[in-house]
């Protein structure tokens, strides 16, 4: 039966989640990554549980993560960009952690569903996982925008809102030095984290909502922090407000269809608003986005993969 096959996929999808994940937190496909190896050597190298590496090269092999030859396991051709290349376009090791760090919370779904009580995020790296793949999307973007591209290389001053533990402002330093980043975030676990990551840079416990920068910068950016912002017409503002005139706002964010529900493409947002909404938040559409840039010019959206799109418009 169809409907069977397909509700057995999603039990044998959920293993494969965590079948990647747990590779990529072991540190296994990466030591796969440089060459064969045995499963004996493995274990020895690794210092892991044999009995737990065991199983899992069985069922990475099971699932044609890797494969096995004369003793030896090898990783599948493709399988080093999706899971461990950051900044390969098919890169979908990040969101497979996002996936299996999340669902340990999921327990906290019962209270949703009785109380409407919701449970903000409690681990930092599921969202630095997640958002690794957006971050190099952007930075690839970039280079294709005239306007940003001269404006980063020259020399500007760019604003992170909901910049988290500072890993982009890190790697936009790294790629235009002679800008100057300035990140904000409204958890302090995360600023104070990104003192760490991100040292050379102003970074600020700081809410959307409340920030008065005026006539200050080129670039305002948003990556993936606008759904989570309570008053989005004021946010808009305050960016409008901090950017200098002719100024670029910049906005990554995943949007979620307005038709074509069943769309392969288009189920895991659609899913995923599950998660957010279990955060108190929840993400967007196309329209509401045109109409909270109402005041910008030169509004494009350019899909990045993934039901995500760079959003750009102009003071």
């Amino acid at each position: 039966m169809a409907g069977f096959a397909r509700l057995w996929g999603f039990s044998v999808g959920f293993y494969g989640v965590w079948l990647a994940h747990v590779g990529r937190q072991t540190g296994i496909l990466g030591m796969l990554a440089r060459g064969p190896i045995t499963i004996g050597k493995l274990i020895s190298e690794s210092k892991m549980d044999r009995r737990a590496v065991q199983a899992w090269c069985v069922a990475a092999i099971s699932y044609r993560l890797v494969h096995e030859k004369n003793g030896r396991m090898y990783l599948r051709p493709g399988m080093e960009s999706m899971l461990l290349d950051k900044k390969s376009p098919n890169y979908l090791g990040g969101q497979f952690s996002y996936l299996a760090l999340r669902s340990l919370e999921y327990g906290t779904f019962g209270e949703l569903f009785k109380s409407g009580k919701t449970c903000e995020i409690s681990t930092l790296e599921a969202i630095e996982q997640a958002t690794d793949w957006d971050h190099y999307s952007l930075l690839a973007e970039v280079k294709h925008d005239k306007k940003l591209y001269q404006l980063l290389t020259n020399g500007c001053r760019m604003l992170d809102v909901g910049c988290g533990t500072g890993s982009l402002i890190a790697k936009m330093h790294d790629a235009y030095p002679r800008s100057h980043f300035v990140g904000i975030d409204s958890s302090a676990k995360a600023v104070t984290r990104a003192h760490k990551i991100a040292k050379p840079f102003k970074i600020m416990k700081l809410a959307a909502e409340s920030m008065i920068f005026e006539n200050e910068f080129d670039i305002v950016y948003l990556g993936e922090s606008l759904y989570a912002t309570r008053d989005k017409g004021k946010v808009m503002s305050n960016c409008w407000r901090a950017l200098k005139k002719d100024g670029s706002i910049v906005i990554v964010e995943g949007l979620l269809p307005e038709t074509n529900l069943q769309r392969d493409d288009n189920r895991p947002i659609i899913a995923m608003q599950l998660d957010f909404v279990l955060q108190g938040n929840s993400f967007m559409t196309r329209k509401e986005i045109i109409k909270l840039l109402r005041r910008f010019t030169a509004v494009r959206f350019k899909y990045l993969g993934g039901s995500v799109y760079l959003i750009t418009a102009h003071r």
